[in-house]
């Protein structure tokens, strides 16, 4: 697992590079090269001993790709989870040793995720407030720009574990485990606690899941509590707010009804106000109960679709 850990570093490293690094910078990096290589070594060399079936499929796989990659970084190195398929086998206590070591990676990326973002936030916010000029600003942003790396690198090395989990979990019957590690996306989950999703105002906003699993709150670090604290009275403020907005909507309907009733049976007064005789009486009668009618209808048809809403009669306008 550190091995698979210093290759995706030295991938990460590489591509950083890009093609104008100086001759210091590519020696530096055939030297860890040559570092990468010897481990990935040694690692076959042990893992002959106890998973003789990789070796099979590592040759399998050299053989129809006409040799053995160049790059050690490029090597397949058949870790036990990838090895639970029909067509190869593996010790059942290998498996349970790498689930483990899967499990605490997990919680160590998703900690290393929350503490990047943590100063990602606190950078941005002194950023604003206290950098000025050209230079200040390019350097802090290339602060935040590793900053922004190291969560990627991290949110990398949890999706690498919760798939090594996802193909342990049915060989070791292991069931529950993602309900703390869930699958992780980079646009959704990968933020901030004060940071909405993309399109969510505030009224609606919700904390990434990363905030949520079990043992965040029992985090020492009184950052964090004190961030917990703030976004537990916004949520608890956020749900007063909607309480009240469907109380008011709530009685709102039920004066809606009330007018309408009471509106029905002014104009069923109306029709009587007036001494008329004749047609203009007829055309006055016929016109208010017309009306009469309308907000009857309208009150009907506003009462059968809010049954479902109106569960308790109004409270303000039964007088």
């Amino acid at each position: 697992i550190s091995l698979n850990g210093l290759r995706r570093r030295f991938k990460s490293d590489l591509s950083s590079r890009g093609a104008q690094a100086t001759d210091r910078q590519k020696t530096i990096l055939v030297r860890q090269q040559n570092a990468l290589q010897r481990k990935v070594d040694a690692w076959k060399r042990v893992q002959l001993l106890y998973t003789p079936a990789a070796q099979l499929l590592s040759s399998r796989m050299e053989t129809q790709a006409g040799g053995n990659p160049d790059n050690p970084e490029d090597i397949k190195l058949f870790l036990p989870s990838s090895l639970t398929a029909d067509t190869a086998s593996c010790s059942h206590h290998l498996l349970a040793i790498e689930w483990e070591l899967r499990i605490a990676q997990a919680g160590d990326a998703l900690d290393e995720i929350r503490q990047s973002l943590r100063l990602r936030d606190y950078m941005y916010t002194f950023k604003r407030n206290w950098i000025r000029g050209q230079s200040a600003n390019t350097r802090a942003q290339n602060a935040l720009g590793r900053v922004e790396a190291r969560a990627a690198a991290a949110a990398e090395k949890y999706r690498v574990a919760h798939a090594a989990l996802s193909s342990l979990a049915p060989v070791l019957n292991k069931v529950g485990w993602n309900l703390k590690f869930r699958s992780l996306n980079n646009r959704d989950d990968v933020r901030g606690m004060t940071v909405p999703r993309k399109g969510e105002s505030e009224g609606r906003r919700q904390l990434s899941w990363i905030w949520l699993v079990e043992g965040v709150g029992d985090d020492e670090d009184q950052v964090v509590q004190d961030g917990l604290r703030v976004e537990w009275c916004k949520a608890r403020a956020r749900m007063m707010r909607w309480k009240e907005e469907i109380e008011l909507l709530e009685e709102e309907m039920h004066r809606v009804l009330r007018f309408l009733q009471w509106h029905a049976l002014w104009w069923d007064n109306v029709a009587h106000l007036r001494a008329l005789e004749g047609a203009e009486k007829e055309g006055v009668v016929a016109y208010a109960t017309r009306q009469a009618h309308l907000r009857r209808d309208l009150s009907a048809k506003f009462e059968t679709t809010w049954a479902r809403y109106l569960t308790a009669p109004p409270s303000l306008c039964t007088t």
